[in-house]
């Protein structure tokens, strides 16, 4: 029996999320249905576009846009900022779902996933992958895509042909017909310079790229061209695999309210991001090995550094310490408009390793676990270190939207 894979991809994931979840609530605007945007703050100048809906692409808005130049093109833009607790909650609402007609869902992203449903059906797939779509849209009040294929590269490729809620097939034996005349950029794992090179090289749509000597690829690319050459051919047999609940990884960004001329000015927001994502890992009960730093200038181009260290750790201070020494290292002197902060490298919280210099590392994870509990309890703005409230920096980074509670199970009926 041929396999039989599904690629499932959420419409405007965070706005149609967020509107699903205001019309449960009563809110007679539908977000998907004027132009908006999910992303930052308009007055602190917080953000990029982290989902735009039709209408207000219709105006150029567009994801990553900063939030400054979105306000240009539509100056009636609806800003909402993002609640990641509802995101995840929705998220998993989807993964929920689709759990109950295979166990073999595999989550790529927040909002796409992949589904191995061979043999859960009887007829056609798109017909299954119909069903789907009118229950995702009908229990959980959003949409999706769904690529049909006997692989994962080509459901993903399918899932994009043109939107919203709709089906797409895309099998090995249409490959000339579908595949090949597609524009270079849509082939899988080409980002924005790779795909340039490629122009330059005189490849313009994936059947040139599948048609050529890989050796020339490899000499122009090295190894990553033979990937290219086999993507192009729409070679994948890489099984749906089904995880963990597990995070591989924890952190998040902000825009700094103006930017910074120094590395001093940026260090307060630094640190409430060191706030949020320590004790995101001491809540995972989770402890980080690599620790990386995100720098984007006032020009627009990013860079990041990360630094691995011996003994794993969860302590705020530690961290930040090590996110100063890592910012300097990526100072050049251009103003700094985005700063972000991740925690990779991930193992359970186990029996410290003292040193013998004594029990500092003791004293400074019962100091982090008392301050967690007070703000669990009273809030995360309740205790906040002298450096981030003289600076208005939060105290520990927001991600969530204060307007709304956390999403419940059922994001329709609230319940």
């Amino acid at each position: 029996m041929d396999r039989v894979i599904f690629h499932i991809d959420c419409n405007n994931a965070f706005l149609s999320w967020e509107a699903a979840y205001r019309i449960s609530k009563g809110d007679p605007i539908d977000l998907r249905k004027i132009p908006a945007v999910i992303g930052g703050d308009r007055e602190k100048r917080k953000g990029i576009v982290l989902a735009s809906s039709y209408p207000a692409k219709k105006y150029g808005v567009r994801t990553g846009m900063s939030l400054m130049e979105a306000c240009k093109l539509c100056p009636s833009l609806d800003i909402n900022p993002p609640d990641y607790d509802r995101f995840v909650q929705c998220s998993d609402e989807l993964m929920a779902l689709l759990s109950h007609h295979t166990p073999l869902v595999e989550r790529y992203s927040i909002d796409e996933c992949f589904t191995d449903v061979t043999g859960c059906f009887s007829g056609k797939a798109s017909v299954f992958a119909d069903f789907l779509r009118k229950e995702v849209r009908t229990k959980l009040g959003f949409t999706v895509n769904i690529g049909v294929s006997n692989s994962k590269l080509l459901a993903k490729t399918a899932s994009g042909f043109s939107k919203p809620d709709k089906t797409h097939e895309l099998y090995s034996s249409e490959l000339k017909e579908k595949y090949f005349p597609l524009p270079i950029h849509n082939l899988f794992m080409i980002g924005f310079r790779t795909c340039i090179k490629l122009y330059n090289l005189g490849y313009l749509k994936i059947g040139d790229v599948a048609h050529e000597d890989p050796k020339l690829l490899r000499q122009h690319f090295k190894l990553f061209g033979l990937l290219i050459w086999s993507n192009a051919n729409g070679v994948d047999n890489s099984p749906v695999r089904t995880y963990e609940d597990r995070p591989k990884g924890i952190g998040n960004g902000m825009t700094l309210p103006a930017d910074a001329e120094v590395p001093d000015d940026a260090f307060p927001f630094l640190l409430s991001l060191c706030e949020m994502s320590s004790q995101r890992l001491r809540a995972a009960g989770m402890r980080a090995s690599v620790i990386s730093v995100g720098l984007r200038t006032n020009e627009f181009t990013f860079q990041s550094h990360q630094r691995k260290i011996s003994a794993p750790t969860q302590s705020t201070k530690e961290i930040y310490n090590i996110c100063k020494i890592l910012y300097d290292e990526l100072w050049k002197g251009i103003p700094i408009r985005t700063v972000s902060v991740r925690l990779s490298g991930l193992s359970p919280d186990g029996t410290l390793q003292l040193d013998m210099y004594g029990n500092e590392e003791i004293r400074q994870q019962k100091l982090d676990k008392c301050i967690d509990s007070m703000r669990t309890k009273y809030g995360d703005s309740c205790l906040g270190r002298a450096r981030t409230i003289a600076s208005g920096a939060d105290a520990v980074a927001v991600t969530t939207h204060k307007a709304y509670p956390k999403i419940k199970p059922n994001i329709m009926n609230g319940a």
